[in-house]
């Protein structure tokens, strides 16, 4: 018992500044300390209950998914709370945020398609690296290559993407 509680303390510690990076970077300035904070610990809650399905060479990246998935849970519930206003009783979809998905939505395609443009292996490097959080290093063994040349596909990828969004009218 005492080894599981000093397990949990050293995870805690060690990871808790990645897991509240992970969280504070997707809610891009939408979250609350507050927020951050309670979608820490809920990571870690998380992580505790499910222990025993993870591989000890895979604790990071088991933390970073669980991180990834409870704070875009969190924007989702946050969502579903501020879509409708009441006004004397009656219910009203909120046009802001309605207005916002779409133009989410717009902008999520527009970038898909634009890594679709860039083709592989960039297409799957940035992915990899963006919304897989996976450093260069990871990427370079998971797809067996130098890490240099994964940093410069990095580089010469976002400016192709940039060049392509700017095209577009999506980026400056």
């Amino acid at each position: 018992m005492a080894n599981r509680r000093l397990w949990k303390k050293e995870v805690t510690r060690k990871y808790t500044p990645l897991v509240s990076t992970i969280i504070s970077n997707i809610a891009a300035g939408c979250f609350s300390v507050q927020d951050i904070e309670e979608t820490t610990s809920d990571t870690f809650i998380a992580l505790w209950f499910n222990r025993n399905k993870i591989q000890p060479d895979k604790l990071k990246g088991f933390i970073c998914c669980i991180a990834k998935n409870k704070a875009k849970n969190k924007i989702k519930s946050n969502q579903r709370h501020q879509d409708i206003v009441s006004i004397d009783g009656m219910e009203f979809e909120d046009s802001l945020n309605v207005s916002q998905k779409i133009e989410d939505k717009f902008i999520s395609k527009a970038l898909k398609d634009a890594l679709d443009e860039i083709g592989e292996p960039d297409r799957e490097i940035i992915i990899r690296h963006y919304y897989y959080y996976q450093s260069s290093t990871v990427i370079s063994e998971k797809m067996q290559m130098n890490s240099e040349t994964v940093k410069s596909r990095i580089k010469r990828a976002k400016d192709k993407l940039k060049k392509i969004l700017t095209e577009r009218g999506f980026a400056k």
